[in-house]
This record gives C-alpha cells, sequence and structure tokens, in this order.
C-alpha cells in the first residue's frame, strides 16, 4: 500500500505536528540527528508518551542513559511514565551493560521480541551511534541497523525514532546509510549569538509528508521541546472585509493591519505609546498588549496609572509585559509571542523598543521572527504597533520596514510630539500634515477627554 493510503501518527511534538498537519504515515522510522544538549532525548521522550498515553504502546530502548534517569528527566516537562509503566503501555529497556558485538546482537534480536510481546507501536532507540560504537565493524555495524532495526520494525509497522549523535559544527549526521535509509531526517543545531544558543531544526525530509519549512526555530518550554506553529498563508484576510476600524488622528488602521512607528532615538517613546494608543484602545474596550523591551512593567502601570478613573474596570482587558532582548531567543520569542496571541486574543498590540531585539540577534533571525509574527497576526485580526528606535534618514534600513503596512516617524519639535506619516497603505506618501501632534505636558485624562487618541468606527461589511 502507498504512503497515502497508510495511517498516519502524530509525533506528540506541539509545534511539529503542526507542520506535518495530519502527522507521519504510520510505521516510518525517523532519524533524529542533532548536537549534544540540543534535545533529541526530550523530544523522543515526548514521542514515547505520546503514544503511550494515546493507546500505543512505547518501547524506549536505551544503551546511554539508566532508567530513573530518563524517568526524572521526562518528569520535569511534565511526562509522568511511571503509571504508563504499571499499566504495560510503556517500556524502557536499559541496555547499559552490552559491551561487546556478540551481545549486541542478542539485545537487538531481544529488543524485537519486546516489541512483539507488548504490541508496541512506537520504538525509540537511543542511540544509534552508540549501536555503531559497540558493533566495532561497520560492515556489521550496518547489518544489524538494515536487516534487524530497519527491516525488523517496519514489517512490524512500529513507527520509530532512532536517535544519532551530530558533533558540534557539523553539518551531516556521521552515521551515514541511516540517513539515506530512513523515511524522515530531524536535524536538532543550535548556535551561539551574543551569548544565546539560538535552536533550530532542519528537516532533511519526511516520506509521504508534504513539509513547506526546510529550518524551524524552537526552544525548551515546560512541554518538552516546543515549535511555533507555521504559517499558514492562506488564511490571511483579503483584506475587503472588517467589521471594525480604528482612526489614529487622520490614519485609518485595520484589523490585522501592521503599523512601524520609527522614533527619534532621543524620543523615549512610553508616553506616546501608553496615552495615543494604549489608553485609548484599553477606554474603548479594545483587547490590548503593551509591552517593552525598554521599560519594566512596573513603567508601563505606573504611566497607565495616571489616567485614573477612565480605566476604570477595563484594565481585564489589557495585558502588560517587558521583555529582556540579551536573553531571550528567537524561538523563545516567537513562542512566547504566539502563546500570548492564542490565549488573549488582542485586538491590539503596542511593543516598544523593538530595535533592541534586533540589536541581540543577527539580521536574518530578527527579519524572520517578525515577518513570521507579523503574518500570523494579520491572519488572526490582531493590528500591530513596533516602535523601533532610528534616525529619519535610516528608515528604509530598518529590517522590513518596506513590509509593514504603515510606517510613521515620530519626533519631537516645538515641545510637541509630531507623528509623520512615511508610507501608508504600502505606498509612499509626500510630505503632508502630520497624521497627529500632541503636547509634552499633556496628560493621559486630557487626551482621552480631547479624542486625542484612537476612535472607534464601526464599518459594516463590503463598505469602504
Amino acid at each position: 500500500m502507498g504512503s497515502a493510503g497508510r495511517q498516519r501518527v502524530l509525533l506528540g511534538v506541539p509545534g511539529l505536528d503542526d507542520l506535518f498537519i495530519e502527522g507521519v504515515p504510520r510505521g516510518s522510522i525517523i532519524l533524529v540527528a542533532g548536537y549534544p544538549g540540543a534535545g533529541k532525548t526530550t523530544l523522543a521522550s515526548q514521542f514515547a508518551y505520546a503514544g503511550a498515553a494515546s493507546g500505543e504502546p512505547s518501547l524506549y530502548v536505551s544503551f546511554v542513559e539508566p532508567r530513573d534517569d530518563f524517568i526524572d528527566n521526562a518528569a520535569s516537562f511534565g511526562m509522568d511514565f511511571r503509571p504508563l509503566e504499571g499499566r504495560g503501555a510503556f517500556k524502557y529497556y536499559e541496555a547499559l551493560s552490552v559491551s561487546d558485538p556478540e551481545a549486541l546482537g542478542d539485545v537487538i534480536e531481544d529488543v524485537l521480541s519486546q516489541v512483539d510481546s507488548m504490541g508496541a507501536k512506537r520504538v525509540v532507540l537511543d542511540s544509534v551511534t552508540a549501536v555503531e560504537q559497540l558493533a566495532r565493524d561497520p560492515p556489521r555495524a550496518r547489518e544489524i541497523m538494515h536487516s534487524a532495526l530497519y527491516l525488523g520494525l517496519k514489517r512490524r509497522g512500529a513507527t520509530s525514532l532512532l536517535i544519532a549523535e551530530l558533533p558540534f559544527g557539523a553539518e551531516s549526521s556521521p552515521i551515514g546509510p541511516e540517513e539515506f535509509i530512513a523515511d524522515g531526517v530531524i536535524v536538532l543545531k543550535y548556535r551561539v549569538v551574543k551569548n544565546k544558543l539560538e535552536r533550530y531544526a532542519e528537516i532533511r525530509k519526511m516520506r509521504g509528508t508534504n513539509v513547506e519549512y526546510a529550518s524551524l526555530p524552537y526552544a525548551f518550554t515546560t512541554r518538552g521541546v516546543e515549535f511555533p506553529p507555521p504559517l499558514r498563508p492562506e488564511a490571511l484576510p483579503s483584506g475587503a472585509r472588517h467589521e471594525r476600524a480604528c482612526k489614529l488622528g487622520r490614519l485609518t488602521i485595520t484589523p490585522g493591519m501592521g503599523t512601524l512607528i520609527l522614533y527619534d532615538p532621543s524620543v523615549d517613546p512610553v508616553q506616546f505609546s501608553a496615552y495615543y494608543l494604549v489608553a485609548p484602545a484599553v477606554a474603548l474596550g479594545l483587547r490590548t498588549r503593551y509591552g517593552s523591551y525598554i521599560h519594566g512593567t512596573t513603567s508601563l502601570r505606573d504611566v497607565l496609572a495616571t489616567c485614573g478613573d477612565l480605566l476604570q474596570g477595563k484594565l481585564n482587558n489589557l495585558v502588560a509585559e517587558s521583555f529582556e532582548a540579551s536573553s531571550m531567543t528567537i524561538g523563545e520569542a516567537e513562542l512566547r509571542t504566539y502563546a500570548s496571541d492564542r490565549d488573549f486574543r488582542p485586538d491590539l498590540i503596542v511593543v516598544e523598543g523593538i530595535h533592541l531585539l534586533r540589536e541581540f540577534n543577527t539580521l536574518d533571525d530578527y527579519t524572520g521572527l517578525v515577518y513570521r509574527t507579523l503574518l500570523r497576526r494579520a491572519s488572526m485580526g490582531i493590528m500591530t504597533f513596533h516602535l523601533y528606535a532610528s534616525p529619519r534618514e535610516g528608515a528604509w534600513d530598518v529590517p522590513l520596514s518596506t513590509y509593514y503596512d504603515n510606517v510613521l516617524y515620530l519626533y519631537v519639535k516645538d515641545d510637541r510630539l509630531v507623528l509623520e506619516p512615511l508610507r501608508v497603505w504600502g505606498e509612499l506618501v509626500p510630505p503632508r500634515e502630520p497624521v497627529l501632534t500632541g503636547s509634552l505636558e499633556a496628560d493621559c485624562r486630557s487626551i482621552l477627554m480631547g479624542g486625542g487618541g484612537w476612535q472607534v468606527l464601526q464599518v459594516l461589511r463590503g463598505q469602504r
């Protein structure tokens, strides 16, 4: 039967299952290679746990780690294998004492017998690197790996993960034949970027599965290894319909629109962000996220507190948070952003000081993160404001400045905040009147009472 007609299984790894949509063909053999500490064992644990917990008995064969260490490490990520062991849904096969090729052959035969006796539907071999080292003779190792494991497991219909060690800095698996025989190859890597370990996975192949993204960031979370979900461009709105639009001064903002506000580096954007964007949005009942890379959460809440009773009873619509750009990896930033957007479902997001995230990451990493974030939020109908410190003459050197729907410039002139348009709805605009101006002395109450912030327009479907 071809792969199109085979049953499919989910791996149990958040984000990665979204990438494969319906899962991988049952009976696939997937090679998971990676650097030391990249998360291979954690990912394999998630695979085994998901199977055992959902009625697919799982066998974990380890040549490298005692059972108790494995159980304790898995528990730290919320996976308790002990009850599953108790009811026969999971078995940990410890093969640490194997020391010669003859004993290795016996162990492999015993493993296949264990698969039969427990009816295992998922098998993990940790690791094929250890098997090769124990076999000593490369031809003998290939014979064991191909005949006993590949053919043995495939004939039994077990979906299997084979773990392989990849020396740090190596670009390909040193195992050789396994990478070509396996149905799928996932390589977990990391690189050091400004004192941070940026983790990313390469999906080399996955037979019977359409994989649109060959490389993805990932991070360790409380659930183990986790990937941001892949983008689905087909989910993007057409832009022809919307139920609510907002006005910022003379500029109309619609759901899903991304706006970049560049500001003079001498300006602290907190007053503008809080008084002209966040507070008016909250006062109007919009669910709002307010984040900053340059101010702490206490500072954000203190500046909003000056709005007094105008926000009373509506602060449950506000999430204020601060970020530490020097320690947050791209994978962590994307997962945190996605989880917050998914759980809180904001109408509006304001993030100030995002240039610091650029300073602590490579250009490619930063650009990929912001692009994916904007695209995902567009599909969710979330209005996004990013505030980025930059001289005016460097506006078009800012990453993705030509991708945002709107690009504005914020500066101070004659003791007044001035916000001028540079690009609106993707088109450059000639010099014209500012979108808005405001006194530096104005407080939150006067701005809200005077209508200087947002105005909500109810727009009927199909109407301009």
